[in-house]
């Protein structure tokens, strides 16, 4: 089945616009209102939706609440789920039929429709209609809700995933330096997209590491790296900067299919999908994603007796209560109930 490509004014028509009656100051303040992260989703989920519009006859400004159900119905079975580019410079791409996606996804790109609707000053806005909430409840209810919790890629299976690593050629040192410093730090895999050269400090003890706002920092926060004995993340930042002769600007970045590096930044995305190929080639009962090193770091820091509030230091976290279910599974075998009964 043959696929249009982009057609720039239509997928124009439902792109976030601001005033023009604002500043320029207004403007940015206005989209620092939500994450980069969060504007490039909504824009991935946008332009998913509008040529499956395009597809099917429908101007996307003009949809209605049965159209967007339609939408969400597809998008469920995975039918025109997935947009892949052909040629991006050019702007070409297409729509293709894949997996079925996940209620937290459509939740997503019924949000992101919602807010180039809000933006383009729609009202009353389909996406509002209850019947579109019943269905979304419904979507909820028939799929797989069984929480697939990624697991935690701890020193041990890491280990085996560096050691299998050719760290000769620049991929593999790249890959070998990110994978060990996510795990050090307990990055999330938009922090590690965002760290600069000049975000790191070498001191006398290690690296501080400055990591940017995001939507889940809202200001700007610092932690230290420091030498590992077997596994050393100071060291192998030092080889990579040096081998890879980046002196500035981005810290991970793209290769091209000639293992050569690119100026353009390793996005996360592209971290996740590496993360999934080293670990694939090492690990076989594991469910990894790009959390998988954070969860590992903190399994491994509770499993070896740190208290709370060093982890805290290390992993940021606003909620105790999140970490502390990492405290709870840790201990469950740990002076039991059970125990000396039977």
């Amino acid at each position: 089945m043959a696929y249009p490509t982009v057609s720039p004014p239509v997928y124009q028509s439902l792109q976030t616009v601001f005033d023009p009656q604002l500043n320029s100051r207004a403007r940015r303040f206005l989209r620092s209102a939500k994450a980069d992260s969060t504007l490039n989703a909504y824009q991935a989920d946008t332009r998913i939706f509008v040529f499956w519009c395009q597809l099917h006859g429908l101007d996307p400004l003009q949809t209605t609440h049965h159209d967007i159900m339609n939408f969400l119905a597809d998008q469920a079975d995975g039918i025109l789920a997935d947009w892949v580019w052909l040629d991006k410079e050019e702007g070409k791409g297409e729509l293709r039929n894949g997996e079925p996606r996940k209620p937290a996804t459509l939740v997503r790109r019924l949000a992101g429709i919602r807010y180039a609707f809000k933006q383009k000053g729609i009202h009353p806005m389909p996406t509002e209609h209850a019947e579109i909430k019943e269905m979304m409840r419904g979507i909820v209810r028939l799929g797989d809700n069984r929480k697939r919790k990624t697991g935690a890629l701890t020193l041990q299976p890491l280990a085996r995933v560096l050691d299998e690593i050719d760290t000769s050629n620049l991929a593999g040192l790249r890959d070998h330096t990110l994978l060990l410093l996510m795990f050090s730090g307990a990055l999330r895999r938009s922090e590690a997209a965002r760290i600069e050269v000049s975000d790191l400090d070498f001191v006398g003890q290690g690296i501080r590491l400055r990591l940017k706002p995001s939507k889940h920092q809202l200001h700007e926060t610092e932690i230290a790296l420091i030498p590992g004995k077997q596994y050393c993340p100071v060291s192998a930042l030092h080889t990579w900067l040096k081998k890879s002769r980046i002196g500035e600007g981005a810290l991970f970045r793209r290769m091209n299919r000639w293992g050569q590096l690119m100026s353009a930044p390793l996005g996360p995305q592209g971290i996740n999908l590496m993360i999934k190929r080293r670990t694939g080639q090492a690990i076989d009962d594991l469910y990894v994603s790009g959390h998988s090193l954070r969860r590992g770091f903190i399994t491994s820091a509770v499993t070896a007796g740190k208290p709370m509030n060093k982890i805290i230091e290390v992993t940021r976290h606003k909620d105790m209560r999140t970490l502390q279910e990492y405290f709870d599974d840790a201990n469950k075998f740990s002076d039991h109930a059970l125990d000396g009964l039977l």
